[in-house]
């Protein structure tokens, strides 16, 4: 089930279809949030049927092993992406403030779809063969091929819908669904089958690692190895496309009346609509294309390492890792707004003035230009995009104690830094926040988990046994540990204007402008981490040049245990155990607000846990 509270007919906006009565998605920017953005009640099922086997020979100084997986995998859902009434007060309809609006009634966005089911099933297959050869007494080379072909996955329930430009160009309608606006394409038109994409044979990945013991007494090894590795998107990946028209049948409207969301709205309210092949297509759709030459995700990792024992207890190691992936699936907007900068223009025989505004978006989108007869029931375009890449480089210093009189230590600092297509991931469809195309640099930025330095301590101390009767009653058997974790800031991504100051549709995620070459407030703290004299709000039009990586705080957590287990007889026994989580109650502080119209912009107002103590006790019999 799902939260139930009110929904929009007991706010009083009329003609609206309730998917969930008593549900309702409002988002006042830089005000507050009723039911999670785009969240809706969802149901999930999948399964999956699996069939693996692994065989080892060895031969002389060969390990030879190969082996088969097979899955079948399958996921039946009714994910409802839009299904429940999504509002969006940003403040861009009239006073640039959200909650201004939103008392005015003034959306500036509103977004509703039918319910979609998500009905995909995927065959995996993956052969391998391997080699561990001892080469020299010194020297074993592991060498493998793996082969993964991609199979692509398919639709179980027939509903595919893909969008060809050339036939949107050339005015080509669909023979399955007559009243598809051109450039639609469903399971029976040429070139449509019922599968997500084609399918890729050749994914070979070919894996070598060398382990060299240079001085022959096991106490020092030098490693190294090198190997492709592919990927595969997850069956909720293609969800999507069950949101798309005429089974979705997503609509968005850019500054709607709040009290009457479909009055300005052709035929007005499109909700309920039952699909059949003389389905009538709505205006203002929004879709979700999966080109079916899509490339598959891949990365390229490599490591040299060295190891070395000092004494007889412990161990130190130094690590290079690297790694590149190549074709990240992101999304790209095809059906973009474009900007116009002249005070008055003319569109299909409407002036308006000025030429660009958030009330128009829909029409200055490209399809609408070039053809507005066919292009107005098309709003956003989410494609998926395979051209993201991503880089990672980092060293590895560890050391290591091994249990000795006690006492076991281990410790690591890692020094990195990734970077990548992180920002439109493949997460974003069910809104209008795809890359704009030519965009693709701007975007590039540090990825989001990319901490330059981190540091790991642990130890574990077990008291000794005394021999004492009453020393071992009291000290004996207690086991102390702790973990020590210091890490440098995560970038906040950018600093954002708050508004689609580009005018091209994307809900306020455009860039501010910085103006100043220091981003940060003079002597930095929570109070105000930025400094807002050093952005500036762009002109309409424009897209901002705020670097794409503002830091926030580090990172300090120090956590310790204490454990004893007493014996009370043969086959019973009492555990006490005491954990106390960032012992010294350290704050650690959050990011801070990076959207510039917000009036606690540069502030952080969010902290991670404070001290947690807890304790526990455990009979075992």
């Amino acid at each position: 089930d799902y939260p139930r509270y009110f929904d929009l007919n007991d706010l009083g906006v009329r003609n609206v279809y309730v998917k969930f009565p008593g549900y309702v998605l409002v988002t006042v920017t830089n005000g507050f949030t009723i039911g999670g953005g785009l969240s809706n009640p969802a149901f999930f099922n999948t399964t999956s049927y699996q069939f693996a086997e692994d065989l080892s020979l060895v031969r002389g100084t060969h390990q030879i092993g190969f082996g088969v997986n097979f899955i079948h995998g399958m996921l039946s859902a009714t994910q409802n992406l839009g299904a429940a009434a999504s509002v969006t007060f940003s403040g861009q309809a009239a006073t640039g403030m959200g909650l201004a609006d939103f008392l005015l009634g003034r959306a500036s966005q509103y977004q509703q779809a039918f319910e979609n089911a998500v009905p995909p099933r995927h065959n995996y297959t993956g052969f391998y063969l391997q080699d561990s050869w001892k080469a020299r007494p010194r020297l074993t080379v592991n060498a493998g091929l793996r082969w993964e072909p991609y199979i692509a996955p398919y639709s179980g329930q027939k509903k595919i819908m893909r969008f060809d430009r050339s036939a949107f160009d050339q005015g080509v309608r669909s023979t399955v669904f007559k009243n598809a606006p051109v450039g639609m394409k469903f399971i029976g038109d040429p070139g449509v089958d019922d599968k997500y994409g084609y399918n890729h044979l050749m994914h070979f990945a070919p894996r070598v690692g060398l382990a060299w013991d240079p001085q022959g007494n096991g106490q020092m090894t030098v490693r190294t190895a090198y190997g492709i590795f592919f990927d595969m998107p997850n069956l909720f990946a293609f969800g999507a496309m069950g949101a798309n028209p005429p089974w979705g049948n997503t609509i968005q409207l850019n500054n709607p009346p709040f009290d009457d969301l479909w009055r300005n709205y052709p035929g007005g309210n499109p909700f309920p609509t039952v699909v059949s092949p003389n389905v009538k297509f709505q205006t203002n759709l929004s879709t979700n294309i999966y080109p079916p030459d899509q490339k598959q995700t891949y990365a390229q990792q490599w490591n040299l390492s060295i190891q070395r024992q000092i004494g007889t207890d412990w161990l130190v190691e130094s690590s290079y890792i690297g790694s590149t992936t190549r074709h990240i699936m992101g999304v790209k907007s095809s059906n973009p707004a474009v900007f116009m900068p002249a005070a008055t223009c003319v569109i299909n025989g409407i002036t308006y003035t000025p030429c660009s505004s958030t009330s128009n978006i829909d029409q200055r989108r490209v399809l609408y230009l070039q053809n507005p007869t066919e292009g107005q029931y098309y709003s956003w375009m989410m494609e998926v995009d395979d051209g993201g890449t991503s880089n990672y480089n980092g060293l590895l210093l560890s050391v290591r104690r091994r249990p000795s009189k006690g006492l076991t230590v281990q410790g690591n600092y890692t020094w990195s830094h990734c970077v990548g297509d992180e920002l439109f991931r493949w997460t974003s469809y069910g809104s209008d926040q795809g890359l704009y195309p030519g965009m693709r640099r701007w975007a590039r930025q540090n990825c989001n988990s990319d901490r330059r330095q981190v540091f790991n301590l642990s130890t574990v101390y077990q008291t000794p046994r005394f021999s004492s009767p009453r020393l071992r009653l009291l000290g004996s058997g207690w086991q102390i540990s702790g973990i020590v974790k210091i890490l440098s800031g995560i970038p906040t991504f950018t600093v954002t204007s708050g508004f689609d100051t580009a005018l091209t549709g994307s809900a306020g995620s455009d860039r501010a402008n910085q103006i100043l070459a220091d981003p940060y407030a003079p002597n930095k703290s929570v109070n105000q981490w930025l400094n807002p004299a050093a952005f500036a709000r762009p002109a309409n039009g424009e897209w901002g040049n705020a670097a794409n990586s503002i830091w926030g705080p580090g990172r300090i957590q120090i956590d310790m245990g204490l454990t004893r287990t007493f014996q009370i007889r043969e086959k019973q026994s009492v555990e006490f155990r005491a954990e106390a989580f960032n012992l010294p109650n350290h704050l650690n502080p959050g990011n801070p607000i990076t959207a510039l119209n917000n009036q606690n912009f540069g502030k952080i107002l969010t902290a991670e846990d404070p001290r947690i103590l807890q304790f526990a006790l455990k009979y075992v019999f």
